[in-house]
């Protein structure tokens, strides 16, 4: 009677181990469909990249129209200015502007920018300017005072270099 407690025990326990087998693989096959679905309806690499090319060539359009022949790079002094935050840092910035139409007093507007852009920099700290997108904000900053200082005839900012002690 003892022995026949035992083989009942044996039989019962191999059933389960497939039944577990089961689910797990249909539930692999299933997860494998769904992942499958979502890759196909990604875009191709090449259409993506055709689109992108079609994009740089109407950007490259616009700004080609944008800028006129008579249009020149006035060098501004450099700017030398200490930061707000850290107290001894300092910030050196070599820079100029695009004036288009404009054929005196480019040197006056270019001292009026750089003092403009010497009152924001005492203002900054240079958290502000870490890293590419610290960069382009710092960019767009002085776009955005030069364009207040004269909409008409400055059409652009270019900075050449930028040292920070």
């Amino acid at each position: 009677m003892a022995g026949d407690g035992e083989t009942e025990g044996k039989k019962g326990g191999g059933g389960g181990g497939l039944i577990g087998f089961v689910v797990v693989t249909l539930l692999a096959l299933g997860l494998g469909a769904g992942f499958g679905m979502f890759v196909d309806t990604a875009p191709a690499p090449a259409e993506a990249v055709a689109e992108a090319k079609d994009k740089e060539a109407t950007a490259a359009k616009a700004g080609e129209k944008a800028i006129g022949a008579d249009a020149k790079l006035v060098a501004l002094t450099p700017i030398v200015v200490n930061l707000a935050d850290p107290r001894d840092a300092w910030i050196r910035i070599e820079a100029s502007m695009l004036v288009e139409g404009m054929v005196q007093g480019t040197d006056s507007l270019a001292a009026q920018l750089a003092e403009d852009f010497v009152a924001y920099l005492r203002t900054a700290s240079l958290s502000e300017f870490e890293g590419p997108s610290g960069f382009q904000n710092l960019r767009e900053d002085f776009l955005d005072r030069a364009a207040i200082r004269d909409r008409e005839h400055i059409k652009d900012v270019v900075i050449h270099g930028i040292v920070v002690e």
